[in-house]
């Protein structure tokens, strides 16, 4: 006799991609729309300029630690914070050409390898003295000397960081470059800063682009131009860093990492979306999109790359980022004047 339906163990199926993610996407997907609605506002493209990353990262936050959300959320926000993250660095090539590194010259090259160089060692080595994990003040390096919160979130992914350094990084980076966006245009003034010198200087030293855009905003089209090709360039160094830092045994102390942690380095893996983010930067110099699908996806790595900033605001937690300690601001402010202060003293000596 056969045993009754009821008494037969059936596997239930597992969750589809859609009910499991589902509900998270969602979530990120009306905060990324909010974020480029208010990034066309006149009050954050012209009086305080703040890139959609920027912006969707805090409305992340916000969210995250104002409204309860429910379980179900969690690993579409996660998805969105490590998977799409790294699509959106991929597509990022597209803004980059070989070409451009060639046009802006030597110097500027020279300026852009030196300063950026010397603030990503500059930092680990002043934060180990300060007491601080050696990946936040990694993260922090990569922002400033990098490009912002893409870099960050780049390192983040290549060094397999906590979703707290990475929130915290970007978080200093925001403010600084902030106060650079008000700070430059009035040293500019006050010591009579030649236009030539200003552009150079902001586009190698400035964090995000969209804060070199606004502090360069008081010189004429050409040298703001000139501004934004060198601040792009220095995307590139994403490349090389998200490749070399996974190889490096950098042993984490008890007291960085918990003496319950069992991780004793970095994991040592060479990230797949960097290789393809340098393959993208092959294919914008050598084989062209037609303008119309270049500017497509360039435009849909930006929607994608907000996405990615707030599924890591949703993720964080605000009493997470209390606990972080002024040292870490105090290194992010140590680390945006020592690159203010490198790129400066580099374009003076060229120009001069």
């Amino acid at each position: 006799m056969s045993a009754p339906v009821s008494s037969i163990a059936v596997p239930a199926p597992s969750p589809s991609w859609f009910k499991r993610l589902g509900p998270g996407l969602l979530i990120v997907a009306l905060l990324t729309a909010g974020a480029m609605a208010l990034q066309s506002t006149k009050l954050f493209s012209t009086i305080v300029p703040m890139s959609s990353l920027i912006l969707a990262i805090l409305l992340g936050l916000v969210v995250g630690n104002v409204v309860r959300l429910p379980d179900s959320t969690h690993e579409g926000i996660r998805f969105a914070a490590k998977r799409i993250l790294r699509l959106a660095i991929v597509f990022l090539g597209f803004k980059l050409s070989f070409g451009q590194v060639i046009a802006i010259g030597p110097q500027a090259l020279v300026t852009i390898v030196i300063a950026s160089t010397a603030t990503i060692l500059f930092t680990p080595l002043l934060g180990r003295l300060m007491g601080i994990p050696m990946p936040r003040s990694i993260l922090i390096g990569s922002g400033v000397s990098i490009c912002g919160a893409a870099a960050v979130a780049a390192v983040a992914g290549a060094i397999d960081s906590e979703e707290e350094d990475a929130a915290f990084a970007i978080s200093v980076i925001t403010l600084y470059g902030t106060v650079y966006i008000f700070l430059y245009p009035a040293l500019r003034l006050l010591f009579g800063i030649p236009d030539l010198f200003y552009a150079m200087w902001s586009g190698s030293s400035i964090h995000e682009v969209a804060q070199v855009a606004a502090a360069t905003a008081v010189v004429s089209d050409h040298f703001r131009g000139l501004a934004a090709t060198v601040k792009m360039i220095r995307v590139l160094f994403i490349v090389p860093l998200t490749l070399i830092l996974p190889l490096i045994p950098i042993k984490l102390t008890a007291k960085e990492k918990g003496a319950s942690d069992d991780r004793k380095g970095f994991k040592a893996s060479i990230p797949w979306f960097a290789i393809l983010f340098f393959v993208m930067v092959v294919v914008n110099s050598f084989a062209p999109l037609s303008g119309g699908l270049r500017s497509g996806l360039i435009n849909f790595d930006n929607w994608v790359m907000t996405a990615a900033m707030a599924g890591l605001g949703l993720d964080i937690r605000f009493r997470a980022l209390v606990k972080v300690g002024p040292k870490a601001a105090l290194l992010g402010a140590f680390s945006s004047i020592f690159l203010s202060g490198a790129s400066a003293l580099l374009v003076y000596l060229f120009i001069k």
